[in-house]
């Protein structure tokens, strides 16, 4: 297998209005779709398919006060959203920006000679971002499933697009 596709962060938090730390509404929608276009494809191709998120440790009381204390460890908020896709071949927990952290993922992903990571999911300027730059240092061909990468705001999802694709990424050809 070469490729392998990483749905990032789809947590209740992220993706609820009433989340602690929402993507803008106007992304929801169109972030769910193409994720779930991109995972049946991912599935139809035979790639492996993770997801990450976040569980932020409830200790790190600065860092969740910045983050509005979204995602912690066990809250309701840290659950994957029900509207995401929920079949996927393993999960992934990390505690930073960075998928990768986890150190079990890149051991996962050469296990399965996987050589392109494609990426969805939120935010576009922070998980997605440092999860991309990550790969991209580690050797990986990086590749962003536009729409389906959510921010709180279509300039801040803009830019952060712009400065991945500028850094080596490339657009997906899923969803």
């Amino acid at each position: 297998m070469a490729d392998a596709l990483l749905m990032i962060d789809l947590q209740v938090d992220f993706l609820s209005r009433n989340g602690r730390l929402p993507i803008s509404a106007d992304h929801v929608e169109e972030v769910l779709g193409a994720v779930k276009e991109a995972a049946a494809d991912a599935r139809a191709k035979g790639w492996p398919i993770a997801a990450i998120g976040n569980e932020f440790p409830k200790s790190a009381i600065l860092a969740n006060l910045f983050r509005n204390f979204a995602a912690l460890k066990g809250a309701e908020g840290a659950k994957w959203d029900p509207r995401a896709p929920e079949r996927f071949d393993a999960y992934f927990a990390k505690a930073t920006t960075n998928s990768f952290s986890n150190p079990d993922l890149d051991p996962w992903l050469r296990q399965r000679e996987v050589k392109a990571i494609h990426l969805c999911g939120v935010m576009a300027g922070a998980c997605v971002a440092a999860t991309a730059k990550a790969g991209l240092e580690l050797g990986y061909e990086v590749k962003l499933i536009e729409r389906g990468i959510g921010a709180p705001s279509a300039s801040s999802r803009s830019k952060a697009l712009e400065r991945l694709l500028a850094s080596g990424c490339a657009i997906s050809d899923l969803a």
